[in-house]
């Protein structure tokens, strides 16, 4: 049985009467109870001590000189910067339009003068009841937020983490437009995740949305919304994603692949901050944090004409490039440690471990796949673990395993054809793991489907595969 949140004895309450008899009154009810109390016989005298000495409840009188309890009320409630108190108004005015106007400006209960010692006493004990779970329902929230931006993938304590980790602290708070760079599979959505928890918007929504998987037509829908009739098949006014996401994040996820005419629009909503819908005229405020990523070289493409340079340069005000697996090896058995325990169902909640030599093999191999590729090997390990959930050396993918698993790293030969090697490679143990699957295995290797057909055909894997 839950327990009911204790009052504190100690709770600090502000009264608020122009008449000091009113103030003797109750200040001796209230010490009876055990309260501290503060006093104030004017509205000004009221919000001074109300900012400086951060009362838990107010008993605030309505009529008194120059500002009147409406106006004190409001004003309290404004600059209310510490988080909730409630605000009792106590008076003599026993009309509705006092009450209704008394709620409209931020009152939390209404005291009708004379009242019952008992009566204003209960209700005293049940607003600060109130305040104490707002409280602790902030501190939960707060453990929450911790605990998300924690399991948001960003694990490790290698000097390169520290590095992201710091510039994130930097940045986190701020509404400057960020571009993520890195290979596929390194956490660039965690990344952004992490950035929106931590920051002034994390109450807001995180919106992520994949640039490259989605045709022209119906990523205009997504990101900017559509008046219902304005193609075939909009049956319905649609919010677009930077509409969803006002005041909190959107992610704009492989943003080199957007088309040259998408990219002008979205050039356009960075520079007005605003939208407009597919089949409107009229463009819409907008107030999303925008964070933007790609594994492409975009400056590359910038100077052969394939990507804006004016979008670049909008995109990239506070470029983070994040580090690929094999640059932070340091950080493969914390990682290990986090996907045994995500992954726990896989083993029917045995606890699962893995050897020294299979940790050793993990820290030798190269990971072109990065964090994801690491990801989706600690799920095969765990299928084949043993009963007790020991993953050895043996149960690791040949690729790991093998002779050309931990020396991968040794190769030699031209940078061009070994980065291919390790592409075929790596695809065709993908599509293999994924029965074939090439959307599903377009997914697990962070890439589109286009994308992996290109290779394939490439690679000359597109018949045998």
């Amino acid at each position: 049985m839950l327990k009911e949140p204790a009052v504190p004895e100690t709770a600090r309450i502000l009264v608020v009467d122009d008449n000091p008899s009113n103030i003797k009154a109750l200040r001796q009810r209230l010490e009876l109870e055990g309260y501290e109390v503060l006093e104030a016989t004017d509205g000004m005298a009221a919000l001074a001590c109300a900012a400086r000495d951060r009362p838990d409840l107010v008993l605030l009188d309505i009529m008194m000189p120059g500002m009147d309890g409406f106006e004190v009320c409001r004003r309290l409630k404004e600059v209310d910067g510490a988080g909730f108190f409630p605000v009792i108004m106590v008076t003599a005015l026993d009309t509705r339009q006092a009450l209704v106007r008394a709620l409209d400006e931020g009152a939390d209960e209404f005291v009708r003068k004379p009242f019952e010692p008992v009566e204003l006493m209960a209700r005293v004990r049940s607003m600060l009841r109130i305040r104490r779970m707002y409280q602790e329902n902030t501190l939960l929230r707060e453990e929450i937020r911790t605990a998300s931006v924690g399991s948001a993938g960003l694990i490790g304590d290698s000097q390169a983490m520290q590095r992201i980790h710091q510039i994130l602290q930097q940045v986190a708070d701020s509404r400057v437009t960020v571009l993520l760079t890195g290979e596929s599979g390194t956490g660039k959505e965690a990344v952004a995740r992490t950035m929106h928890q931590r920051g002034q918007r994390h109450e807001g929504r995180f919106v992520a949305v994949n640039c490259g998987s989605l045709s022209e037509g119906l990523l205009e829908s997504e990101l900017f919304g559509h008046r219902r009739g304005s193609f075939s098949g909009a049956v319905e006014d649609r919010v677009g994603l930077f509409e969803a996401a006002s005041e909190g994040t959107i992610f704009l996820d492989e943003i080199g692949e957007t088309s040259p005419s998408m990219q002008t629009r979205l050039l356009r909503v960075l520079q007005e901050s605003e939208v407009t819908p597919v089949g409107e005229t009229e463009a819409r405020p907008i107030n999303a944090r925008v964070i933007a990523a790609t594994n492409r070289d975009l400056q590359a493409e910038v100077a052969n004409g394939t990507f804006r340079e004016d979008l670049f340069y909008r995109l990239s005000v506070f470029p983070i490039h994040i580090p690929p697996l094999r640059e932070r090896r340091d950080d493969i058995p914390a990682l290990v440690r986090h996907f045994l325990e995500r992954h726990r169902d896989l083993t029917g909640g045995t606890a699962a471990r893995l050897t020294a030599q299979a940790i050793d093999a993990l820290m030798h191999y190269d990971w072109p796949g990065n964090v994801r590729e690491l990801e989706n090997e600690i799920e095969r390990a765990l299928v084949l673990a043993t009963d007790d959930g020991t993953v050895d050396v043996t149960l690791l993918s040949e690729k790991i395993s093998g002779p050309a698993g931990p020396t991968s790293r040794r190769r030699r030969g031209r940078l061009r054809d070994v980065v291919a090697d390790a592409e075929r490679e790596l695809i065709g143990d993908t599509l293999k793991a994924h029965a074939g699957n090439r959307s599903r295995a377009a997914e697990a290797l962070g890439i589109t489907r286009y994308t992996l057909l290109q290779k394939l055909r490439q690679f000359g894997l597109d018949e045998s595969i």
